[in-house]
């Protein structure tokens, strides 16, 4: 039987058309095409070393220093404090509702205190006590409403930063002729790395950061109401 000779592409998508028995189990994060091209990647090296262009890349690396993550962070940051200081605000008035219920408390306690007046002040205290009830459950609403909408608003941002991320790999990639690239910061479900060891890969890392930051704003000192100054993004 004559030997047949493939390019390693080819090679890959025979080998994907294949159900090959693998050795170890796979956890849910690793899909079964992803374990296949990885053994289709070291047959098709080792058959036709050089024709197969292999890339890497960081991932954590290009997310973590994405000028627009940043950004993205800092607003999370601002948008955070902004619901905490609103919701200080009702616990002040919970505290303020609490402090006449004390008041109320000590009155109706007075033993000199004749009946009808006692009758108004455990009246007075029912209502403050049942307007302290409708505060707090309010304030509870309003902190997962407002947390929940902020957390559905980061996901979207974050998603949005990934896709220019993804595709600023690939574009990059494409200009190298680059075949296949991995993430080399990704992990397994046994929490072992992605990528183990591969001979003769080009790093896309740092140009592709480098990239991502050619528009980056220029950062700039604000000084906070305390009197400290930090630097920032300068505005859009």
């Amino acid at each position: 039987m004559e030997n047949e000779t493939l390019s390693p592409l080819a090679f890959c998508n025979k080998i994907f058309s294949m159900r090959i028995p693998l050795p170890f189990q796979i956890g849910q994060q690793i899909g079964q095409k992803t374990v296949f091209l990885f053994l289709a990647l070291g047959m098709a090296l080792s058959a036709s070393a050089g024709e197969l262009k292999v890339g890497t890349v960081n991932m954590m690396k290009l997310l973590s220093g994405f000028h627009e993550k940043k950004a993205a962070e800092a607003e999370e940051k601002v948008e955070l404090a902004s619901i905490d200081a609103a919701y200080r605000e009702r616990v002040v008035a919970i505290k303020a509702v609490e402090e006449e219920l004390g008041k109320k408390k000590n009155e109706f306690n007075d033993p000199s205190l004749a009946e009808k007046k006692r009758k108004e002040i455990a009246a007075s205290h029912q209502e403050l006590a049942a307007t302290r009830s409708v505060l707090i459950k309010e304030g509870e609403e309003f902190l997962q409403r407002q947390r929940r909408s902020l957390n559905q608003k980061m996901v979207g941002m974050i998603n949005d930063i990934r896709t220019k991320v993804e595709t600023a790999v690939s574009d990059y990639a494409a200009t190298l002729d680059v075949n296949l690239v991995f993430d080399e910061s990704g992990l397994t479900s046994s929490r072992t790395p992605f990528l183990i060891y591969s001979r003769n890969t080009v790093d896309l890392t740092d140009a592709v950061l480098k990239k991502l930051n050619k528009d980056a704003p220029s950062p700039v000192t604000v000084e906070t109401s305390s009197g400290a100054k930090t630097k920032g993004e300068a505005p859009k």
